[in-house]
């Protein structure tokens, strides 16, 4: 299949996708951006109002963890079961398995980048200055783009030979989630010689990037972003040619 052919499909899923996901809730679109203000709400009573903990400015640092986690974990969980989900395709044509958590993590994408949006906004409304550094929040998002497809690939790949997978991904989100510096500065509650340790975690590394950008006004981490780049490209170059190799078994365990 054609490469502007296989993309042409991805967009016409997304597009009808979001359509129908639209149609089927009463508050159509503006539930994109309910769902994350319900989150941040939640983490915002917790540990501001009733832990009487965070910092200045707490909202905004919230909001600059849980936003670029929100997109993360929603797509990652989709991904992993994208490839079941498109039995009734796979049955009747083929399609490069690649297609289906490609097609999640777009319609992901989009949804998260009305999101994005209004956070960008809400940054500057809370009195935090634009400046030229701002530009440096598009390779970021790349960056997290490609780490989103490198685990997404690996889950769709993995859920269809291991069913009960799918349930450990959620968990393990949740646990990512709790120890990524969601909701907390990992300055404050981590010891210097931990803190290096810390950021390994590549999504609680791009948190703090995405706080050094829109909080600081300071260029992020160049190294730690073309090292999640490299290894995100070199993972989805594994799934990639792992996807094609067993796509005949990925059929017959996802139709039989």
């Amino acid at each position: 299949m054609k490469i502007s052919h296989f993309l042409r499909l991805v967009f016409v899923k997304v597009w009808f996708n979001l359509r129908s996901e639209a149609a089927q809730h009463r508050l159509s679109y503006t539930w994109w951006i309910l769902e994350p203000a319900l989150h941040m709400g939640v983490f915002y009573l917790i540990f501001k109002v009733l832990l009487q903990r965070g910092t200045p400015n707490f909202v905004s640092f919230l909001l600059c963890g849980l936003v670029p986690w929100l997109w993360f974990a929603k797509s990652v969980l989709d991904s992993s079961q994208s490839i079941i989900q498109g039995r009734g395709i796979i049955g009747q044509a083929f399609i490069p398995k690649a297609f289906f958590p490609l097609a999640a993590v777009s319609q992901d994408t989009v949804k998260q980048s009305v999101v994005f949006l209004l956070l960008f906004l809400f940054v500057l409304a809370s009195g935090f200055p634009l400046t030229i550094n701002w530009l440096w929040l598009l390779p970021i998002i790349i960056t997290q783009f490609l780490l989103i497809l490198a685990v997404s690939f690996f889950v769709a790949f993995i859920v269809p030979f291991v069913r009960d997978f799918k349930y450990l991904v959620g968990t393990i989100l949740h646990l990512g989630m709790m120890g990524s510096g969601v909701f907390f500065s990992y300055k404050q509650v981590l010891s210097p010689q931990n803190r290096e340790l810390f950021l390994l975690n590549p999504m609680a590394n791009l948190m703090v990037n995405y706080r050094l950008v829109l909080l600081h006004g300071e260029a992020p981490m160049m190294v730690s972003l073309a090292t999640i780049s490299t290894l995100s490209l070199a993972f989805l170059a594994l799934f990639l040619f792992l996807l094609r190799r067993f796509d005949n078994k990925l059929t017959r365990s996802v139709v039989e």
